[in-house]
This record gives C-alpha cells, sequence and structure tokens, in this order.
C-alpha cells in the first residue's frame, strides 16, 4: 500500500540550496524578528490575493478575532495564495507559519500548506483536516516547507490537497511566526535512538516516571527525556532483537538537574535478559555530560539479540529528576581487511532483463514528453508497469479515468505504451479486478494486442486484493474464493482473445497472512497443518476451478511510515532468498506438480509502504536499491519493477535528522517532473539503477560472491563476452573498506574499469559543484590471485574485468565458461 497522491502544483527544487552557503556567510549575527502578521480583519500591507481557489476576504460567516475571515471554496488542487508583493520576504529570524482554521458546517477537507522560494513551490505539507464548527490552530514550521533562513520568500499556499472538490473553510489570523531555531542534534555515526523523540523502533518500556517530550531542558534540539525515578526504577528503551556487530558503544547525554548526584546503572538487555551493570554519576548539577559506554563492557558485544537498554536508580533510594538526550548506538569500524572471494564458476542462475523495470502511473502528467524515453534510455529502462499500484482497481482503461470520477488522467494507455514501445521494454498491465469486469480486461487485450499489434505479454489480475485498502466492488470484498472465481473468468476470456499472454495472481507473504474470512480454513498437502490466509486459500481455490497462473505477483516494502532506519534499511534485503523460497513451497504445495511452471514476480518494490519521507530520496535508497538487486538477482523471481518512476515529492512525512540524506522531502519517484531533468532532479535511486547497467541488464550468469563483513554487499556475474562483473556496495556511512577480493588467475596489468556512485556524486547534486552522475575510472591489477579495492563511504561500485583471451573451443578459461 502506497500513497499515490500528487499535487497539481510541479514543485522544483530550488537554486537556494546552491546559493545557501553564501547566505550563511553574508548572515553574519543572528536576525531579530518579531511576529509578522499577514492576515487579520483583512491583508496586511504589502501582501496580496493570488489565489486560484474561490475565496472571500471579508467573509462574515465565521471569525476567530474580530468580525470577519477569509472564506474558501477549493476545487481540486486549488488553494489560498497569499503572496508579498512588494519584494519577496526575509524568513531570518521566523519559525513558523501558522493560522486558524475552521471547517464550516461540514469539515473534514484535505489541506496542505507549500511555500513559495524563487517562484517556485515547494513540497506541500499535509496538515490537520478542519473541525467542523470550530476554530483551531495550525503550526507548520518554516523548515519543514523549505523556507527557513531565506531572503526568497514570495508567500504561501493554503492548498486542496486531494485531488477533489472540497466544502468551504475559513483562515484567520494568519501569521509568521518569530523565534530562534533550537540547536540541531548531532549529527550521528551508528543509530540513534533518542533524537527529539523515540526513533529506529525504540520504544519507552519504563517503570520509572519518564516524559519523553520534556521541554524543560535539552541538550540540543527542543526536547529531552525527563527521569523521576524511586529505588530501582529504570528508564528502559526496548527494541525488537537487533544484532549489534555493526556497533561498538552507547553514546548518551545527561544532566542531574537542578540537584544533581544521582547514581544510576547502565544495563543492556539480552533476550530481555539483563547483562552485569555499568554505574555511572554522580550526575552533576543543572549541565550537559556525555557518557560513553562500550558495548563490550555492557556485555551485548557482537551479538543477535540486544533487545533493550535500562538507565537505572542503583542507590535504592528515590532521586530527584535528571535528563537525557541525544542516545545513540556508534558504529564500529570496519575490519582492517574485508576478504571477498569470487568464484565464476559457480553459477546460480541467468538473469532476466524483467529485473530492471520501473512503474508508471496515469497521474505522471509529464510522462509523456521526449524526457521521458530519453530518461529511460538513459537507464536502459527494461521493463514498465501501467496503469499505477491501487489506482488499478479503480481504473477504466477505454475512458482514460477512475470509477466514480469525471476528469481523465494525464497518461492514457496509448501515451504509456508510445514510450513503453520506442524503449522497447516489456509491459505489464494491472488490470481492473476491484471495480472492473473479465470482459473489460478482454477489451484491453484486444485493443493492446490485435487492433494496435503492442504485444503486451504479462497481465496482472488486481493490486494488493486481499488487502483493504483496495477498491473492491463484490459482495465478499478482498475474498480469496472470490477472487479465485473471478480470476478464472478473467483468465478464460482474456485467453480467448490473445492465448499466447501471461497471467498472474497476486499473492502475500505467509500462509495465515491476511486471512479475511475466518471461516475458510485449507489443509497444506505437504503438512498437514491447516491455513485461513489468502494465498492458501486462493491457490487452492484456483486447482479447485482447474486453473493455474502463469506468474504469481508479489509486492514487498521494507518499513512503515514514521519508523524509517537507514541501519535496518540497509540490511533488509539478504531476506530475499527467504521469500522466494517460502512463496515457492506455497505455490508448490497448493498447485501440486503445476505449479513448478509457476514464475515469480516482483511489480512492486521500495522501502517504505506510504508517506515517504527523506529516506526515500535519500542516497541510502540508492544503496538499498542496489543491494536488493544483489540480493534478488540470487533468486528465482523473474521481474522486479521498481515503485516508481514519478510520483510526486512530499514534505510533510518522517524528515528525521536520525535519517542521511539533504533533500526534506520524500518521493517514491526515481526522479521528479522537471523538463529537462537536471542533476538534482535526477534521486540517487536514479543514478544508482543507471551505475547498475554496467554490471548486468539480462542474459549474464549469477555467480556466487561472498563476502565476510555485513558492512560490505558483494555480488558478482558472468557476462555472455566472459567478462566479470562484479558489483560492491559499503554501506558505512563515515569509513572506506579495504577490500581484498579472490578471483582465480589474475593476471598483472590487467585493467579493469570501475563505476561508482556514492556521497560526493549526491553532495554535488546538493551544492552544484562537481558532476552528479555516476563515475567512471580504471584500476591495473598487480598480478596475482587477488586484487585490492577501497570503496568510499556508502558508495556502490561496479568493476568490470575484461574477457580472458583464449581459442574457439578452448575449455581452460579459469573465469566463465560460454554455455549459460
Amino acid at each position: 500500500m502506497k500513497s499515490r497522491k500528487v499535487s497539481a502544483a510541479r514543485p522544483r527544487l530550488a537554486f537556494w540550496l546552491i546559493l545557501l552557503p553564501f547566505l550563511l556567510a553574508l548572515r553574519g549575527t543572528a536576525f531579530a524578528a518579531t511576529d509578522q502578521t499577514i492576515y487579520d480583519e483583512a491583508l496586511a500591507p504589502g501582501w496580496q490575493n493570488w489565489s486560484w481557489a474561490s475565496v472571500d476576504f471579508a467573509s462574515t460567516a465565521n471569525a476567530n478575532t474580530g468580525s470577519v475571515s477569509i472564506a474558501v471554496t477549493p476545487t481540486a488542487w486549488s488553494a489560498l495564495y497569499l503572496r508579498s508583493a512588494d519584494a519577496p520576504v526575509d524568513t531570518h529570524g521566523y519559525l513558523n507559519f501558522s493560522f486558524y482554521v475552521h471547517g464550516g458546517t461540514v469539515g473534514g477537507q484535505t489541506i496542505q500548506v507549500a511555500a513559495v522560494v524563487n517562484d517556485v513551490a515547494q513540497p506541500a505539507v499535509r496538515v490537520a483536516s478542519p473541525t467542523a464548527g470550530a476554530w483551531q490552530k495550525i503550526t507548520v514550521p518554516l523548515a519543514a516547507l523549505g523556507a527557513d533562513d531565506h531572503t526568497d520568500v514570495n508567500g504561501f499556499w493554503v492548498q486542496q490537497g486531494s485531488g477533489v472538490d472540497d466544502p468551504t473553510f475559513y483562515v484567520d489570523t494568519v501569521v509568521l511566526e518569530s523565534g530562534v531555531p533550537p540547536t540541531p542534534p548531532p549529527a550521528v555515526n551508528g543509530m540513534a535512538i533518542y533524537q527529539e523523540g523515540l526513533v529506529n523502533g525504540w520504544n519507552n518500556w519504563s517503570w520509572a516516571s519518564v516524559n519523553t517530550g520534556n521541554t524543560s531542558t535539552a541538550h540540543t534540539g527542543a526536547t529531552s527525556i525527563a527521569v523521576t525515578a524511586d529505588a530501582y526504577e529504570a528508564l528502559y528503551l526496548q527494541h525488537a532483537a537487533l544484532p549489534t556487530d555493526a556497533f561498538t558503544s552507547l553514546k548518551f547525554w545527561i544532566n542531574g538537574g537542578a540537584t544533581g548526584g544521582q547514581t544510576l546503572n547502565v544495563v543492556a538487555l539480552r533476550a530481555d535478559g539483563g547483562r552485569p551493570a555499568v554505574p555511572i554519576g554522580p550526575l552533576p548539577a543543572d549541565s550537559w555530560q556525555e557518557v560513553v559506554v562500550t558495548l563490550a563492557q555492557l556485555g551485548v558485544s557482537n551479538v543477535a539479540d540486544l533487545s533493550g537498554l535500562w538507565l537505572q536508580e542503583g542507590a535504592g533510594v528515590t532521586q530527584p529528576t535528571f535528563y537525557v538526550d541525544d542516545i545513540y548506538l556508534e558504529f564500529a569500524p570496519p575490519p582492517g581487511v574485508v576478504n571477498v572471494t569470487v568464484n565464476p564458476k559457480q553459477k546460480i542462475r541467468k538473469v532476466d532483463r524483467r529485473m530492471f523495470g520501473l512503474n508508471a502511473a496515469v497521474w505522471d502528467g509529464a510522462y509523456a514528453s521526449p524526457n521521458t524515453t530519453a530518461l529511460l534510455n538513459e537507464l536502459n529502462n527494461q521493463a514498465l508497469r501501467f496503469p499505477g499500484g491501487s489506482l488499478s482497481d479503480v481504473y477504466h482503461w477505454q475512458t482514460n479515468m477512475s470509477e466514480g470520477q469525471t476528469f481523465e488522467w494525464a497518461t492514457s494507455y496509448d501515451e504509456f505504451i508510445a514510450a513503453a514501445a520506442a524503449t522497447r521494454a516489456a509491459v505489464y498491465i494491472t488490470a481492473n479486478y476491484g471495480t472492473g469486469t473479465p470482459e473489460e480486461a478482454a477489451a484491453w487485450v484486444n485493443y493492446a494486442n490485435k487492433v494496435k499489434r503492442n504485444n503486451v505479454r504479462y497481465w496482472e489480475i488486481g493490486n494488493e486484493n486481499y488487502g483493504s485498502w483496495e477498491a473492491d466492488n463484490n459482495t465478499r470484498p478482498h475474498d480469496p474464493v472470490t477472487y479465485a472465481t473471478r480470476f478464472k473468468e478473467y483468465w478464460r476470456q482474456m485467453k480467448a482473445v490473445d492465448p499466447t499472454i501471461r497471467i498472474g495472481a497476486v499473492i502475500v507473504l505467509g500462509e495465515d497472512a491476511y486471512a479475511n474470512y475466518p471461516e475458510q480454513q485449507v489443509t497444506n498437502p505437504r503438512t498437514g497443518q491447516v491455513h485461513g490466509g489468502w494465498t492458501p486459500v486462493m491457490l487452492d481455490a484456483l486447482k479447485q476451478l482447474g486453473v493455474t497462473p502463469d506468474f504469481v505477483v508479489y509486492h514487498r516494502y521494507e518499513q512503515g511510515p514514521g519508523g524509517e532506519s537507514d541501519l535496518f534499511l540497509l540490511r533488509s534485503a539478504s531476506t530475499w532468498a527467504n521469500d522466494a523460497s517460502s512463496i515457492r513451497q506455497m505455490v508448490d504445495d497448493y498447485l501440486g506438480t503445476k505449479g513448478k511452471k509457476v514464475e515469480l514476480a516482483v511489480t512492486e518494490h521500495n522501502s517504505v509502504y506510504s508517506n515517504p519521507g527523506k529516506q526515500t530520496t535519500s542516497l541510502v535508497n540508492g544503496l538499498f536499491y542496489a543491494d536488493a538487486m544483489g540480493n534478488l538477482l540470487k533468486t528465482e523471481f523473474n521481474a522486479m519493477l521498481w515503485w516508481d518512476l514519478r510520483n510526486g515529492q512530499e514534505a510533510g512525512n518522517n524528515n528525521s535528522t536520525t535519517l542521511y540524506g539533504w533533500r526534506r522531502y520524500g518521493d517514491y519517484g526515481i526522479v521528479n517532473a522537471n523538463d529537462p531533468a537536471g542533476p538534482a532532479d535526477r534521486y540517487p535511486t536514479f543514478y544508482v539503477n543507471k551505475l547498475l547497467k554496467h554490471y548486468t541488464r539480462g542474459g549474464e550468469n549469477v555467480v556466487q560472491a561472498i563476502s565476510d563483513y555485513n558492512g560490505l554487499g558483494v555480488y558478482a556475474v558472468c557476462a555472455p563476452d566472459r567478462s566479470v562483473r562484479i558489483l560492491v556496495i559499503n554501506k558505512h556511512p563515515s569509513a572506506a573498506v579495504n577490500a581484498v577480493i579472490a578471483l582465480p588467475a589474475l593476471k598483472r596489468g590487467e585493467k579493469a574499469k570501475v563505476f561508482s556512485y556514492g556521497i560526493d556524486q549526491d553532495e554535488a547534486a546538493r551544492t552544484g559543484t562537481g558532476s552528479a552522475d555516476v563515475q567512471q575510472s580504471s584500476l591495473t591489477l598487480t598480478g596475482g590471485p587477488t586484487l585490492t579495492f577501497t570503496p568510499a563511504p556508502y558508495s556502490v561500485s561496479v568493476i568490470q574485468l575484461n574477457p580472458r583471451d583464449r581459442k574457439k573451443g578452448d575449455k581452460s578459461d579459469p573465469w566463465c565458461d560460454d554455455a549459460p
């Protein structure tokens, strides 16, 4: 499940990112400001109404103060736009954009706020829906709007945010609020536990009296944890079993409060069992001090099951309140040498070109342009999917409209297929199951493959139909038996039009996942166990109906919104082999011998399942994409279509400083809508996708490659020309890794090409200085059985070793055999 909303505005990255260092240099001492009223009974001098919603600036229907307010009656994506007409606003010394809103007689309107900087609308921030019959204050930090510390802010939008016409709401008392920004938290070289709140999956299980949002004192930012402990009570921070091989120590700042003198014990837990305590204190009064405790001292060095941390009262008495802030686990340095072994003779599988695909979407207004074709060719993209996720279950292809709507989408099927054909991409179409019919799907097959001769081979029936978030007009919605019964009819009618097409059924991982109708139970014929999940019940029903899908469709997102963790994300891809094995077992168990021919396909994948934050546009997501691809290519999945090509920027989600990255917005897309797309318009996922065309795009053999350090992902292929290509991913944020790669029969003086992308290129996109593109260099081998390679921190590299010279028919090549 993903958020699919796209604002009507096409925000662009302004060039202030380039100018920011110079502006800061000119700024000097802090700029003092007082609150600036923009509207109260009337627009303040110098402000103008540039709205394109229907507005009344002197409505007497409701007022927060005085007698009038602004009545806003918005159509889809329209906005109240308050613009500084005299000159752009200098926001130094201002913290927030605030206003009061009233929902009128109905309430519940969808509203988002956007700043206009240098005449470019920044990513919008969704705010609370207005309440019917009541005023409420909305406060949005300028930092969240991308408008803090600027000299070129033109104004602000209060915009309809869901693409529908909303009832009238009212706005009053619009103010730019002054203040001094809090000290930002320190950069974390590791895993943050507390920074302005608990993060990265850590939870408060304390039995002392604890306030995790204390504002009376803080080391950095605005909040800290206040702890008042009776005898032996503790601040208890809990986490699901966590491996500690990446970390070396626990660090935090602590303040003894007005009294000081507290003595405490630091305790780590393994599988919920306490380890030996490390005493600290007495704490200083009214001052902050840093505490560093090694994981070895805590008895949790290099373990697989760290489950919690206590900061426990240690003297058996009631202690005065103390404060804790900026808690994190510090990364361990990588080993001095990381040993890598590549065995080109140990083949795993042949690469299918459909592994390098993207989702396209009907809402992408920039899709039908030469720019899109150029970008897809730049990537050497191999597959495309349409019409776009959950929208597929309300989309009617003949009208290019959604169920119950009267407007056409930006991109039609004909426009989609034109770019797919121009780039020779394999095509996946998701037929409308939720509000559509088999006749509608069969007509689409006829139009695509008989009338237009597009040769669309892959057709999915519905999208994530096990989930309640999907539209489903059936009498029993999200019912696996109903789905199987209707799937048979889709299958019959679509194959009658074109017997050569391949049709896929929607599955989910786990035999008990999405047991939507508890009375539905089936017995696994292999294990004898009874299960009620979507996949077993659906597959069993298909078998009883005598239908075997050509492929099964699997979607995977690693995290939930708000719980993003860079460390977790960069470790998550290693479980793809487990997913492939589990899905294959279910298919074979419930479909029997016919299941052996069923293909596995991933048609959506990304880092977070909804409300994308800054991690999706960061270098970390690029590294994750590469690591996911390296792992996926070792499984039997034959297609992977990333979500997605373009989606839309969202500023109001998780933009925590605990996450790496400089963009203060999320976007599922790999590129934004700017035409032409500049360096900063291409996100790291775009550049890493582009880099991987130097690794494989189909036809190569995946071979065995092993690294003895979890922080260095290594994968390898043998190309048809018998060259060896090695994919290397350094997941450490701050340290280069000294890798020694063992590969048979390396020759002195041989040259290798190296393609790389990492921090320097990402920074070049931010600053506009240097190249943001994939870099190419060369590597001269010194001979012997190994080569030494030192990838930079947070980087992806591909090493291409030239094909070995040998005569035709010579079977002695130490690297790659000719046969696939």
